[in-house]
């Protein structure tokens, strides 16, 4: 009776010291969030707004990052890895973005981010980017000031956008420009340079307002165009505040045959939601527009338009979300690692054959040089190209 007793509390012991080590495995084994990538594929964050004032130019830019990386999968993925996207939403907010940026990189550990869009959302996550040695690839035109050694910028900056502008509307326009802008840094900074540019190309300044971003009502400024009695509109409103302008423009009695806007912010999505009776006649300048008549670019509008039916349309930076998350991927594929130095150098003097063209990583300032366009606006509320740039032009900080 002893022994069995001895025996029982025996069995009891093991059985209890086995249920302990089983529970401590357990506490130690990893969550899929947090395993390496090398294990499961190759993490990237995908950080877009489909709400808020810049939502109208961030769910195309979503959709391309969405399309590049299923083609990039189906051909095999990066070095025999898939590409695992993390999607985040900021909601047009650039504090919430920051505190998407650190869930991405400390808690999803992405070995780089395709995203943000105004430069008040890029501003605000680079610290974070930058002390955490991570990379971000932004695909937005911007006014090309504070670049970040961590950023790989794939649209383009004044040199590409306006540089070429504003001399073609002196020449073909006018010489005598208002100017208008939202009030943050892009507007603001956008306009000071075009400002100077216009100056060296022999126009006149007649005018310069700033609006807040999200501005819909346009009374008052369109009073003060009348006022001034400009040739053109140079215009980096931005956001959905573009359509509001544009359709309160020729509701105050102002038409593009007499004084057209010029903007560095108006592509296809904004276009769409004027509505071609207002937008009509009007020009922006970009470098890439969805008429571009290449392979490449046919392919992609054709493959984005078959994919998604949520009544968005192919833009400027929709394209170079497209061709970020292409480089991205051919950085990968070049890099022996990837933490955020590796894979920063990976990306100097990286070529790739894009929708709007050859396309290459300038190896001095991590920046893309692009083509230089410019569009007009026709009936149908599709661009017609009106000027190319002869070749890619270099991006000048």
């Amino acid at each position: 009776m002893r022994n069995t007793k001895w025996f029982t509390g025996l069995l009891v012991l093991v059985m209890a010291v086995s249920l302990l080590a089983g529970c401590g495995k357990a506490e130690k084994a990893p969550d899929a969030a947090s395993a390496p990538a090398a294990a499961e594929g190759i993490k990237i964050g995908v950080l877009y707004s489909t709400t808020g004032p810049f939502s109208i130019s961030e769910k195309p830019m979503l959709n391309a990052a969405k399309l590049a990386i299923d083609e990039i999968n189906a051909a095999g993925g990066v070095k025999g890895k898939k590409l695992i996207p993390v999607f985040e939403d900021y909601a047009s907010d650039p504090a919430k973005a920051t505190e998407k940026i650190k869930k991405l990189i400390l808690q999803d550990k992405v070995v780089a981010t395709v995203g943000t869009n105004s430069s008040a959302s890029r501003l605000a996550v680079i610290p974070d980017v930058e002390r955490n040695k991570s990379v971000l690839v932004y695909n937005t035109y911007y006014e090309g000031e504070k670049p970040s050694p961590n950023v790989i910028y794939t649209n383009s900056v004044p040199s590409q956008q306006s540089a070429d502008f504003i001399p073609w509307i002196v020449k073909n326009l006018g010489k005598k420009v208002f100017f208008v802008g939202s009030d943050y840094v892009f507007g603001v900074t956008s306009v000071k340079k075009a400002k100077a540019m216009l100056e060296k190309a022999g126009g006149q300044i007649v005018g310069e307002e700033f609006v807040p971003l999200g501005h819909t009502e346009f009374s008052s400024l369109i009073n003060k165009i009348k006022q001034a009695k400009p040739d053109v509109i140079f215009s980096a409103v931005a956001g959905d505040s573009v359509v509001p302008f544009y359709k309160q423009y020729q509701q105050y009695g102002l038409s593009a045959k007499d004084m057209p806007i010029c903007s560095i912010a108006t592509h296809e999505a904004t276009v769409k939601g004027i509505g071609a009776a207002a937008a009509a006649g009007h020009y922006s300048s970009f470098s890439y527009f969805q008429v571009v008549d290449t392979p490449e670019s046919k392919k992609f509008v054709a493959a984005y338009n078959s994919k998604f039916a949520d009544n968005t349309t192919v833009t400027n930076l929709a394209e170079g979300a497209y061709h970020g998350v292409y480089l991205l991927a051919k950085a990968l594929e070049k890099a022996e690692k990837y933490d955020g130095p590796t894979l920063i150098s990976a990306f100097k003097g990286l070529e790739v054959d894009s929708p709007q063209g050859k396309i290459k990583v300038d190896p001095t300032n991590n920046h893309t040089w692009l083509q230089s366009r410019i569009g007009k606006i026709k009936p149908d509320g599709m661009f017609e190209i009106v000027y190319s740039s002869n070749a890619l032009v270099k991006p000048e900080l």
